[in-house]
């Protein structure tokens, strides 16, 4: 009896520990989930027109479109950093970036830190363009009685009422030309405008591709 009862001690002891071993085990995964998902990478990408670059830190500093009450302007810049090796074999074929540029950028972020991985200047910069001139966003709607274009503007989904007229030029990524109906909703967009009276009047518009595309 004696040792029947010592020997269900020891396995319920053995058994707790068992327990305990695999609780430790799973909370141990779980803590590795959660920092490689602090440390996971995430593509994007980001529009925006170029202050400044930092060819000593490989970085750029680019300011994204932000809403100020009922106008445009620039937010707070934000940094981008770049492998060298990588910029250097792009350069041959690249035009040189100026401030003012207006850029399309895929990145990469880990953590707090934003790698862009490739980077094109869009056709609708304009040189002297000032800042605010600028819309990056998603058509909701088109509406030819009146001629306008109403943009949700990214990341603050506020609408905006754009005009286009027969001077607006409308271009492909590429550059290449393309015809004001070719645009449909749902088509995202990145277009400089200029004052006509109190409504923005888009000057050019470049189509781009869908994320990855």
């Amino acid at each position: 009896m004696g040792n029947s009862r010592v020997g269900t001690i020891a396995a319920g002891r053995a058994r707790a520990g068992g327990l305990r071993a695999v609780a430790i085990a799973l909370m141990a995964c779980v803590a590795v989930g959660f920092m490689a998902t602090a440390f996971a990478q995430v593509q994007g990408r980001i529009v925006g027109t170029l202050q400044r670059h930092d060819p000593k830190q490989h970085r750029i500093v680019l300011s994204q479109d932000a809403r100020t009450g009922s106008e445009l302007g620039q937010g707070a810049p934000i940094n981008l950093y770049y492998d060298e090796a990588k910029a250097a074999a792009d350069r041959a074929t690249r035009p040189k970036l100026q401030p003012g540029d207006r850029l399309l950028l895929n990145t990469v972020t880990t953590g707090n830190r934003i790698e862009a991985t490739s980077v094109r200047r869009l056709p609708d910069t304009t040189p002297g363009q000032g800042w605010g001139q600028y819309l990056h966003g998603t058509i909701g709607e088109i509406v030819p009685r009146t001629g306008v274009l109403l943009i949700d503007q990214d990341q603050s989904r506020i609408r905006n009422r754009i005009g286009f007229d027969a001077q607006t030029q409308v271009f492909a990524l590429d550059g290449s030309p393309m015809r004001f109906d070719q645009l449909k909703a749902g088509d995202e967009v990145d277009l400089a405008f200029r004052m006509q009276g109190r409504l923005r009047t888009a000057t050019r518009i470049v189509l781009l591709p869908p994320p990855g595309g």
